[in-house]
């Protein structure tokens, strides 16, 4: 306390961490979750690309991805990419914390226990080893 004023702890003051804005800590970690699928999709011949982007939200932002998926036509041999459109849910972010939450299902996240926050999108360490599908955000 100095002179009588007390500091605000914040998320990033917490984790010890230079603050950035939300949006900018959001787009970093989508990157990142793209970055690193990369090297799964370029595994198989039926996968071309992934985009993981947010998509609203109140409290918590649901994090999405989708796939462009190759689809071959064996008796020409004719390629298209199908582009998907509705999306799949990756996880979820709080929005005043930036806490990412593994999904419970499509609506919601699961914020039952004491080890329900899996990361933080302003601390990049947390998201380094991610995968695909979200095997990342179980419990070991």
């Amino acid at each position: 306390m100095i002179n009588g004023i007390k500091p605000t702890i914040t998320t990033t003051t917490k984790l010890g961490i230079k603050p950035t804005s939300f949006g900018g800590a959001m787009l970093k970690f989508c990157d990142k979750l793209e970055e690193n699928c990369q090297p799964q999709i370029n595994k198989f011949n039926h996968m071309k690309s992934v985009k993981f982007m947010p998509s609203g939200g109140v409290k918590y932002i649901k994090v999405k991805y989708y796939l462009d998926k190759i689809e071959t036509d064996y008796e020409t041999g004719e390629k298209k990419t199908i582009t998907d459109t509705k999306g799949s849910i990756h996880c979820f972010v709080e929005k005043t914390t930036g806490d990412i939450f593994k999904p419970a299902g499509w609506k919601a996240p699961y914020t039952k226990g004491k080890n329900c926050v899996r990361g933080n999108i302003y601390d990049a360490s947390t998201f380094e080893k991610t995968d695909l599908h979200g095997g990342w955000l179980y419990a070991r």
